[in-house]
């Protein structure tokens, strides 16, 4: 029918990506916006500043007991979906905890899509798929190796998907780390790390690390959306050059007002050092063996791919997505 705009669905619409996403089809008004959150007050405050919930179909629906019929009624009239929403960052969590946001609720999510003639699914996976690492430059052919609950939830998912049919596109993207205003993720814990002076260079902290913005993540969801033909596409999606620990975390120091140059301490001294405390003090590291891993161990991704179909590039320098991220949790008083 013409002039009936095209709906739009955006599941997690207060989270990391969520968020920059709906603001971002708000501002091209091209499309009738239907958003999920879990609680429309606590959605109001995490994200009031950015999304203007007033212009949006602000839909409540707790997706560790939401049913078919509700994923039905959510689904309803929409013509994609930008499923963002999931459970991360709870390293305390239980696989099955998981299992219920992130792979349950996307089945019923995706049945509910197809029986309502939805015509795009976007799904936000993650990079943690391909494993702790080391590896560099994976391509979206690498084996998906995830250990973590986090990682297996998505690999679980992506797997349902992979064998559907019935949604003509469907568009799966692996983020790198990703960071931004609403960073709940191992990047604000860096920065306040970095903030109290705790932070220390382990070795010469040459380590590459593949990174994106948020709103370069919302940007590269825009092009695949209006650039990509039906059928699957798995897609890395990262800021095509990875950065050092060293550059990045002396790039958040500048952004802070502190001096670029930080000290360091060899890995290996790190790393006894966090088992003295765990093992001989009972008390708790000030990092933790699996974050001297992390911090040591390369993990960067290809995004050729998506490059090539849609010719994305990041539109934030680090230096400036840096500086916005650590302006919004000094506002917000988490640093």
């Amino acid at each position: 029918m013409v002039g009936v705009r095209k709906r739009v669905l955006v599941t997690g619409a207060s989270g990391l990506i969520g968020r920059v996403v709906t603001e971002r089809l708000i501002a091209s008004n091209g499309f009738d916006i239907k958003v999920q959150v879990r609680k429309a007050l606590d959605a109001r405050a995490a994200a009031g500043n950015v999304v203007d919930f007033t212009k949006v179909k602000l839909e409540e629906a707790d997706f560790t007991r939401v049913g078919d019929r509700e994923m039905r009624l959510l689904t309803k009239g929409c013509h994609t979906i930008v499923h963002a929403a999931g459970l991360v960052h709870m390293p305390d969590a239980q696989y099955q905890e998981y299992e219920v946001v992130n792979v349950r609720a996307t089945q019923l999510l995706v049945e509910a899509a197809v029986s309502n003639n939805v015509h795009t699914l976007v799904f936000i996976s993650s990079t943690s798929v391909y494993g702790p690492g080391p590896f560099e430059h994976v391509d979206e052919n690498a084996p998906l190796k995830g250990v973590t609950p986090y990682a297996v939830s998505k690999i679980r998912s992506e797997q349902l998907l992979q064998q559907l049919s019935g949604i003509p596109r469907v568009i799966i993207l692996r983020p790198s780390l990703v960071f931004g205003e609403g960073d709940r993720g191992n990047l604000i814990n860096l920065v306040r790390s970095i903030k109290s002076k705790q932070y220390k260079h382990i070795g010469d902290a040459s380590t590459e690390k593949s990174v994106i913005y948020s709103r370069d993540v919302a940007q590269g969801i825009d092009l695949c959306l209006s650039k990509l033909p039906d059928g699957l596409h798995v897609l890395n999606i990262s800021n095509p050059n990875p950065v050092t620990v060293k550059f990045l975390t002396e790039e958040i120091a500048g952004a802070l007002g502190m001096p670029k140059k930080l000290s360091s301490v060899p890995k290996g001294l790190v790393q006894l050092g966090a088992r003295a405390v765990g093992l001989f003090l009972q008390e708790k590291a000030p990092i933790s063996i699996e974050q001297v891993e992390k911090l040591t161990t390369t993990t960067t991704c290809s995004v050729d791919k998506l490059v090539s179909a849609t010719g994305f590039q990041p539109k934030y320098s680090l230096e400036k997505a840096l500086q916005l991220e650590i302006d919004w949790a000094e506002s917000n008083n988490l640093l």
